[in-house]
């Protein structure tokens, strides 16, 4: 045998029958041999026989009474004998039975798990092998319970051992999941440990697919809860050094203090709660059905079995603790946003105050509204975070999963912010708003305030609501702000999700808000007629005028009463009676009055980019897009008055006329105050936009139009300016003279007409530009002086040439119509008249005289006037300062004096009578202006003096 003992005939051939009544089934005849036998079968001898030959198929309760009177150590006969066996004996030998004897190699009781495990009882010991045995060869667990369940209070590690694995074996292949293609064997059921064994236990609750909530929660009360009872005697079973330690839990005292035995189920129930908060970042729904309804390590089926099972009740308070920890974990790593998962979440703080004895938060109902906190400052200084880290919440050092008062405290408030921030429009989830709120930063803090409060004014449209959205912004700024009004102050410890805002910025982000919902009349109560106003008038007018703007910079068309203008100019409506002093207010209401006019116009920007209202307050030049105006819209100079307006309301909204000064000072502190010398920019931009309108004209062929604009428009009065149109002491324009006249009266005046009207001859024509040219002469430094002049002279010689090709006509015209004298008979007039000798001598003796005065006048007509001629008329002219055309017409002296005075040289003329008096040519007055406005400019060349001062 086995054992090596030497038996002597006698026993060896009963142990032969032995072995053969078992290896046949007969388990009558055997308990006969034994009951017969009892002194040469020893109780070892018969387990190991039976566990060596007797067939696994065979009933457990065929037997079960057998070993049951082995147990108590008296085995009596069966009530019913078999028949008599033959006695080996007379068929084999002595040696030959000692021999088969030796030869069973019969197995032994204890396999080793068992004994490193600590079982010493054989029957315990058998009966375990039994059931591995009889998995393997017929899997029927409900047979190998049947053949325990008789022998549980015997032995605590065969009842420990059939709980952790016989019955969750049977739950999980038999009763729970009898549709799995996979079932586990006995063998590998015993080798599941860790966390490995609990993913496995549970996992086939996933792999069903099926709807039954409390599902999981079955597995763990009746499958894993079984196999964690176990869970001591496994790591007994294990080398004495080789202890598993996780890494997800620090042991606390208790656990430091609590037996070897009772650590492995310390730690068994960890890795449960891992798989908790595990399953919570994966399907939060399950994970809270499982801690709403299950009790943890204390809510456990043991079929019956365990009912008897105590623990240390430090241990199992502990237990419960790292349960309760677990179930306060899941919170944190929800991923869904739903109210209904702020509701689970409710519902899980409620559950881990019951278990631990907790005060528990408000109904839902009740946690809806806001309350007070009661958060210490100590316990906000514990905080990290570290501690949200997903491998830290079930640390029992972690003060916001730990379960305790403080921490429901803080986790109630989390769920009440984010229930808040989900009726807002933003939802959140819980760990990202705890993190929020207890350790982010100011820029964060305000970046997820603008996402709020971008979120509401699409659920919320009223006035009414959204005074109630101001109240809840302001609670969740600061936990302690109560419902009076009454919050912490900027400089005190706070908490909250909007926490490191400022109680002013979060009202100046509200009222921002308030605006972009057009709910106008809540924010003027709140914030303009209220007697306690929560931010300072100053800031109220300029975060209104921001808003305005932003509207205004986000429009795409300037039309005031469609788009971004119309919530620009309806909020500014709103709030102009509570400033009504503001410049800024007026300023930005001219801008709109602007763009509003300027919407009727077409205007493309460069490369084909249409235009918008932020391109007027973005250009450095703002009245350069009038000029755009003009070029792109047909005959829009005509409309000249309606171009000044707008560029009038554009300096009134403070943007400068020039270059020099662009940009839009909306909302911006200047460094020079714009009433000092608005009046002067409102004349600079009329002048800079007739110059615009004369250039337009002058592009599209409408010399007469650009002639007008300068002549009534730009052309200085007869005195000189004024006071009041001089630039004021401190413009960024003073000490400048005039570019903007001058330079379009010398542009019209280079201008050749394409062709001139019925309506005014050549000669006129170029007398009107040689009245340009003039007035440039006047107004122009005297760099450009010699560039004009030149032109000057080429128009005078052009209306020279001119006027010689018409005295020329006229003389063809009177020959014509002289004619020859006429011969005899013939007759060149009508009627057949004939002249008389005497009256063809009298013709042709007038003829010499009169084109000799002709060619005379003509002579003295087209004398060119030198430079130096002109410069000393321009000396003898030098008080005559006015513009020519102008002063002639209201001067009290007669044209011909003016000029008399004003030529070196006499300019008389035929007038076409008897030489009563003499004409006035224009060109007289022409030159007259050239003098008159040199003598200042060139007056140097001859020596003359300076003009008397008036």
């Amino acid at each position: 045998m086995a054992n090596g003992k030497r038996t002597s005939s006698g026993e060896a051939r009963i142990i032969l029958e032995a072995v053969r009544f078992a290896a046949s089934a007969n388990v009558g005849a055997f308990h006969q041999l034994v009951a017969r036998e009892t002194d040469l079968l020893p109780l070892e001898l018969i387990l190991r026989i039976l566990l060596t030959y007797l067939p696994e198929s065979t009933a457990p309760h065929l037997y079960i009474d057998l070993l049951l009177q082995l147990a108590n150590g008296a085995v009596q006969l069966p009530p019913q004998p078999s028949s008599p066996s033959v006695q080996p004996g007379n068929t084999l030998s002595d040696h030959d039975a000692q021999h088969q004897v030796r030869q069973l190699h019969l197995l032994p009781l204890a396999e080793e798990q068992d004994l490193r495990a600590g079982c010493t009882d054989q029957i315990s010991l058998f009966l375990i092998h039994r059931a591995r045995k009889i998995d393997v060869e017929t899997g029927s667990i409900p047979e190998v319970q049947q053949l325990l369940e008789p022998f549980l209070d015997r032995d605590p590690y065969l009842r420990t051992w059939m709980i952790s694995n016989i019955l969750p074996l049977r739950r999980l292949d038999y009763d729970c999941y009898p549709q799995i293609d996979d079932p586990y064997t006995l063998e590998a059921f015993e080798r599941l440990e860790g966390r490995p064994a609990v993913d496995s236990l549970l996992a086939r609750s996933a792999r069903t697919g099926t709807d039954e909530p409390n599902q999981s929660v079955r597995d763990l009360r009746g499958i894993v809860g079984p196999w964690v009872y176990g869970e001591k005697s496994r790591k007994r079973r294990k080398i004495h050094h080789d202890r598993r330690r996780s890494s997800m839990t620090t042991p606390s005292t208790n656990e430091r203090s609590a037996e070897p035995d009772e650590k492995g189920r310390q730690s068994a129930w960890s890795d449960v709660n891992e798989w908790i908060v595990d399953l919570a970042l994966r399907e939060f729904t399950t994970a809270a059905d499982v801690v709403e309804h299950w009790d943890g390590p204390n809510d456990v089926d043991y079929d019956g079995f365990g009912d008897d099972e105590e623990l240390d009740h430090d241990i199992h308070g502990l237990l419960v603790q790292r349960y309760a920890q677990a179930g306060l974990a899941t919170i944190y790593v929800a991923g869904s946003t739903s109210t209904s998962t702020i509701e689970r979440a409710h519902r899980i703080l409620k559950k881990v105050a019951r278990l631990q004895g907790l005060q528990e938060p408000q109904e839902f109902e009740e946690f809806q509204n806001m309350y007070t906190s009661t958060l210490s400052k100590d316990y906000l200084d514990q905080l990290s975070e570290i501690h949200l880290l997903h491998n830290a919440l079930l640390r029992p050092e972690n003060p916001l999963t730990f379960p305790e008062n403080p921490s429901l405290a803080f986790a109630s408030l989390v769920l009440r912010s984010c229930s808040l921030l989900q009726k807002l429009g933003y939802s959140r989830a819980y760990r990202a708003t705890a993190k929020l709120a207890a350790f982010g930063k100011r820029e964060e803090h305000l970046e997820e305030l603008h996402k709020t409060l971008q979120k509401v004014p699409v659920r919320t449209r009223d006035n009414g609501s959204w005074a109630e959205v101001r109240q809840q912004i302001l609670w969740l700024r600061d936990w302690r702000y109560e419902s009076s009004g009454q919050g912490a102050s900027d400089g005190e410890t706070l908490l909250g999700v909007f926490c490191r805002i400022g109680r002013v910025d979060v009202e100046v982000e509200l009222l921002k808000a308030l605006l972009r919902a057009s709910c106008y009349t809540v924010a003027v109560h709140v914030y303009c007629t209220q007697d306690q106003h929560p931010i300072p008038e100053d800031m109220v007018e300029k975060t209104v005028l921001n808003v305005a703007m932003a509207f205004y910079d986000g429009a795409s068309n300037g039309n005031r009463t469609r788009g971004g203008i119309r919530k620009a100019s309806e909020i500014l409506a709103a709030f102009h009676s509570h400033f009504p002093e503001s410049n800024s207010f007026s300023e930005a209401n001219a801008l709109i009055a602007a763009t509003h006019s300027m919407s009727f116009y077409s205007l493309t920007l460069q490369h084909g980019v249409p235009f918008q209202p932020v391109n007027i307050r973005a250009s450095k030049d703002p009245l350069s897009l009038i000029g755009r105006i003009l070029e792109q819209n047909p005959r829009s100079y005509t409309k000249l008055d309606d171009m000044i307006e707008i560029g009038q309301s554009l300096v009134r909204a403070g943007l400068e006329p020039n270059e020099t000064t662009g940009g839009s000072p909306i909302g911006k502190s200047q460094t020079v105050d714009r009433s000092q010398h608005q009046d002067y920019n409102l004349l600079e931009s009329s002048r800079r936009i007739t110059s615009m309108a004369i250039e337009a004209s002058l592009s599209e062929g409408d010399f007469d139009t650009a002639y007008s604009y300068i002549v009534n428009r730009l052309s200085p009065p007869a005195g000189g300016p004024s006071k009041d149109q001089s630039p004021p002491q401190h413009s960024p324009n003073s000490g400048t003279k005039d570019d903007v006249s001058w330079r379009s009266a010398y542009l019209a005046g280079r201008a050749t007409p394409a062709k001139s009207s019925p309506s005014h001859s050549s000669v006129r024509r170029l007398e009107q530009r040689l009245e340009l040219l003039s007035l440039a002469l006047i107004l122009a430094p005297p760099s450009e002086l010699a560039e004009i002049l030149q032109v000057w002279r080429a128009v005078e010689g052009d209306l020279s040439n001119l006027l010689a090709r018409e005295a020329a006509e006229e003389d063809r015209w009177n020959s014509k119509g002289d004619g020859s004298k006429p011969s005899v008979g013939s007759s060149n007039l009508p009627g057949g008249f004939v002249p008389s000798t005497a009256d063809t001598d009298q013709v042709a003796n007038r003829k010499p005289r009169r084109q000799s005065r002709a060619t005379a006048a003509a002579a003295n007509e087209e004398a060119p006037v030198g430079l130096f001629d002109v410069a000393r008329g321009a000396a003898q002219a030098f008080s005559k300062n006015a513009f020519p055309l102008r002063s002639a017409a209201s001067a009290t002296k007669s044209p011909a004096e003016g000029i008399n005075k004003a030529r070196p040289l006499s300019m008389s003329s035929d007038s076409g009578s008897d030489g009563k008096g003499e004409r006035v040519r224009k060109r007289d007055m022409v030159a007259n202006a050239v003098t008159g406005g040199l003598a200042s400019g060139i007056g140097w060349m001859i020596g003359a003096p300076a003009p008397p001062k008036s």
